[in-house]
């Protein structure tokens, strides 16, 4: 009762301020004081009452749909606002919470404060957590369930671990033949006095299914060319086997990868249940069998942006069971931020590629449902000024599908066959060999003319590279986020594994023959978490961290060819830095006395940059603006090294920056602004750099960075 009648009495003195003040006032402020366990930024998205946005931004409003108007105090939201972050503590196990409302208004400029205070208290701790009504099912299952179910008794109550637990039994016995398993609502039973809450769930399983006939409805002017037998095999599930969201959900995906269906649904005819048995419908409608269409191409391959063109035709259904085979060609430039940044510089700054291959994938290999993909190609790069190559090359990948209980959710493995060409250009060749000249005693002056009259003279103004590798390689990914578009909790782990050389090596050792190439073994590890900073599926806090190592175990890694080494730099690397900008300062190879041979032996191992060794990693915050444009903030880190030696932390290259983002309905794109906020290479004050030739670099990206 004194509850209601304060919260009356505080209703009757704000309208009493506001009769007289004759006029509304700005809600410029919200404070809450006490909130430990809950950030402001948590309980200001759950309350009613808002912030006034700044003038500026009323300003900007005024004439576009940007900012946002002003935003008048009303103290008839308080309560709600108590109410809303009582709700907030109470998930959260703060059963005690006190929150108490204060406000002051300032007549004379219009402006209104607002403070919540809060007494916390002390969180309930889980006294018991039961599941009740799966004691029925499968003797294994129901150990498995009891044993997930389990809750330590220091641990704080929270409905998401509730609703963690309820989710996760009612999928799986969804996932093991229990099509129609139902739950409850939970009982939670909270021991005031001990600080102490007993949950307990109860759950329906009902009858476990077995699939009963598998039907097919093909629709489309497809129809007629796809048998039904085909998409039976492509979906996978057979008469008898148990019911299975998972399995229906896998065998969707199957239908959707062949590219052969506009549309297509897997689904139980839940109304045609006989016993315990339950037909299922595949549905499918079924487009053209050939397709020729145009493409622009917009992606982050090799850590830079790329905008160009391409043409693609598709065969579908060759030679049937689902086999797809590919024709395409595309160019483009892969510098569009360099060219924003520099537009005078656009020729001597510009790079791309233009390629052309053939592909054909297939679903199934041997019967089991792993999707192969063989493809030839040829590449034709330019590098600034730096290089121009060529790459010729055969590709088999396997995509392997994981079972349900497994860790990893990805896992696919490949052989690659690539001749690589490096045509290196005059300039990169006279400032590689007068920096060699340099370290060893010679003036710059001296050491310029001396490299420009060898490149020219000794080899012709170019250095052309050759190399033959062939690349056993395997991904593993374990990716536990959300969403796989934009991930707000959670965390993902790639692992890349690779051999370089050895089916060559193998062979020169059996037959006693010389290789050229060198064999090598790389690993790059990649780790991405997204803590619960935010409490709002549209925010997010990320942290990457990725280390990588090359070694070789027969012939000098020196000889290893320039695109299999490791670089940093890019949009999807050190922001600050352009795309493989940032590499080791010195070639591989060191000279004391450089004779004319020797110097050559340099440039063919050294002008090939990269590194055998790469650490980086990312912090950023993602936050939403307005509708569909976000913001966002980043500190990126990161260098490339010889060897894990001569790693030293004064040579990680540092850098910051902010950024706009637009979440279109397939991907988020992305516009960066990193500044070198540390150059390893450049360690002259910040103020003392060219801050838009220098310390800033432009990125765009599709997709998140990380």
């Amino acid at each position: 009762m004194n509850y209601k009648l304060t919260s009356i009495f505080l209703l009757l003195f704000s309208l009493s301020i506001s009769a007289q003040s004759g006029k509304k006032v700005e809600l410029t402020r919200i404070n809450f004081i006490g909130n430990d366990a809950i950030s402001s930024s948590e309980l200001s998205q759950v309350i009613l009452s808002k912030e006034s946005p700044n003038w500026f931004s009323q300003f900007v409003y005024l004439f576009s749909s940007f900012g946002g108007k002003a935003i008048y105090f009303d103290s008839s939201l308080i309560q709600p606002d108590i109410y809303a972050m009582k709700n907030l503590y109470q998930s959260k196990g703060y059963f005690k919470v006190g929150i108490k409302a204060r406000y002051d208004i300032d007549t004379s400029s219009g402006d209104a404060k607002l403070f919540y205070t809060i007494n916390e208290s002390s969180p309930a701790l889980i006294k018991s957590f039961k599941v009740e009504g799966i004691d029925r099912i499968d003797p294994e299952y129901v150990d498995r369930l009891t044993a997930y179910s389990k809750v330590d008794t220091t641990t704080i109550y929270s409905d998401a671990l509730v609703d963690e637990k309820k989710n996760y039994i009612i999928t799986f016995l969804h996932d093991h033949g229990f099509m129609m398993a139902k739950a409850e609502k939970p009982t939670v039973t909270i021991d005031t006095m001990k600080n102490r809450v007993d949950v307990l769930l109860k759950f329906q399983p009902g009858k476990r299914y077995k699939i009963g006939e598998v039907l097919t409805t093909k629709t489309g002017v497809g129809a007629d060319l796809v048998d039904d037998q085909l998409l039976r095999d492509l979906v996978g599930i057979q008469t008898g086997n148990w019911y299975s969201n998972y399995d229906i959900q896998r065998g969707q995906v199957r239908l959707f990868r062949t590219n052969l269906f506009t549309s297509a649904s897997v689904l139980g005819v839940i109304s045609d249940t006989s016993g315990n048995v339950v037909p299922l419908m595949i549905i499918g409608d079924i487009g053209l069998m050939h397709e020729l269409s145009p493409e622009i191409i917009t992606n982050n391959e090799d850590n830079t942006f790329n905008l160009g063109l391409a043409l693609n035709f598709i065969k579908k259904n060759f030679f049937g069971e689902a086999r797809k085979f590919t024709l395409s060609t595309s160019a483009a430039a892969q510098n569009v931020s360099e060219f924003i940044k520099h537009p005078s510089f656009a020729d001597s700054a510009f790079y791309g590629y233009a390629d052309i291959r053939a592909s054909i994938e297939q679903p199934f290999l041997f019967g089991k449902p792993i999707n192969t993909k063989l493809e030839t190609y040829f590449t034709s790069q330019k590098k600034k000024a730096q290089y121009n190559s060529k790459l010729y090359g055969a590709r088999l990948s396997l995509d392997f599908e994981l079972p349900q209980i497994t860790y990893f959710t990805s896992f696919s493995s490949y052989l690659n066959i690539e001749r690589a060409e490096y045509n290196y250009q005059a300039p990169y060749l006279i400032d590689l060999t007068s920096t060699a000249f340099q370290l060893h005693g010679a003036d710059k002056t001296y050491a310029d003319s001396l490299a420009a009259a060898y490149v020219t003279d000794s080899l012709g103004g170019h250095l052309l590279s050759k190399s033959l590798n062939v690349n056993l390689g395997m991904n593993l990914l374990a990716n536990k986020t959300n969403d796989i578009f934009f991930p707000t909790r959670g965390y993902a782990l790639s692992f890349l594994i690779e051999d370089g050389n050895f089916f060559p090596y193998a062979i020169s050792k059996i037959f006693h023959s010389s290789l050229s190439q060198p064999a090598f073994f790389k690993t790059v590890v990649t780790a991405t978490f997204f803590p619960p900073v935010y409490n709002s599926n549209l925010d997010a806090f990320g942290i990457k961290f990725k280390v990588g190592q090359m070694f070789t175990y027969y012939g000098d890694k020196a000889d290893i060819s320039l695109n299999q080494r490791l670089y940093a730099g890019g949009s999807n690397s050190v922001r600050g830095w352009a795309t493989r900008q940032l590499v080791p300062r010195e070639a591989e190879l060191n000279l004391a006395n450089p004779s004319q041979e020797d110097l050559e032996a340099v440039l063919a191992k050294g002008a090939a940059t990269g590194g055998f060794f790469l650490m980086e990693g990312s912090i950023e915050t993602r936050n939403r603006l307005a509708g569909k444009v976000g913001s966002a903030l980043f500190i990126d880190y990161g260098n490339t090294w010889n060897s894990p030696r001569e790693f030293r932390f004064t040579d990680v290259a540092v850098a910051a920056g902010f950024g706009f983002r637009y979440y279109s309905d397939f991907v988020p794109f992305r516009l960066d602004f990193g500044l070198k906020v540390y150059d390893p290479n450049d360690r002259r004050s910040f103020w003392k750099k060219g801050f838009w030739t220098n310390l800033l670099q432009i990125q765009l990206g599709i997709g998140e960075a990380f």
